[in-house]
């Protein structure tokens, strides 16, 4: 009987390391995707949005802000490639936050 734990222990500390790689390769392909939403600035143009939009609004016109926003997506490459799968242009970026589930929320003009 002692035999027969050593067996189903060590059996079960084997399948404990596969289920844990397995495990640590999801978390890592989960970390490769970007959730990303794209938010168009006229769409706030709205009472309850109101304040944002003129703030997103006042950042368009400024190019450093601009250059800025755009630099933080030109440095992403899977940012980058979520905004040419939702076919956004560089060039229209003009803020970029970080979302609290760790996606991205960017805005354009």
């Amino acid at each position: 009987m002692n035999n027969a734990i050593k067996i189903a222990l060590t059996s079960a500390l084997a399948l404990g390391s596969v289920s844990g790689a397995a495990f640590a390769q999801t978390a890592a392909v989960m970390t490769e995707q970007t959730d990303v939403s794209v938010v168009r600035i006229d769409s706030l143009n709205n009472d309850s949005g109101r304040s944002e939009y003129d703030r997103l609004t006042k950042l368009s016109d400024d190019t450093s802000a601009m250059t800025e926003a755009q630099a933080m997506v030109s440095a992403d490459p899977m940012l980058v490639a979520a905004l040419e799968s939702k076919n956004v242009q560089l060039n229209n970026v003009v803020h970029v936050e970080t979302a609290a589930n760790g996606g991205k929320i960017v805005y354009v003009r």
